[in-house]
């Protein structure tokens, strides 16, 4: 028995994308290699411009994004 052919061609089609497991890692490591780059330059001029009130969370908060956005991005292209 075949499949009709619009899941035939759903299935052409899925299997056509590269959703390995290793490309959605990679896809991870680039992401967070990025943000661990551009997060200091969103946030520093938020601080400096006082658009944020600076408290001890925020900042903390921030910091702990980018370590990890660092730790996972770390091998990103290497």
């Amino acid at each position: 028995m075949s499949l009709p052919p619009s899941i035939s061609r759903l299935g052409r089609l899925l299997h056509s994308f590269p959703l390995s497991s290793g490309y959605l890692l990679a896809s991870a490591r680039g992401i967070a290699f990025w943000t661990a780059i551009a997060l200091p330059f969103g946030y520093l001029p938020m601080f400096g411009l006082e658009m944020v009130q600076l408290s001890l969370e925020t900042f903390v908060v921030l910091l702990v994004i980018n370590i990890v956005a660092l730790v996972v991005g770390h091998s990103y292209h290497r």
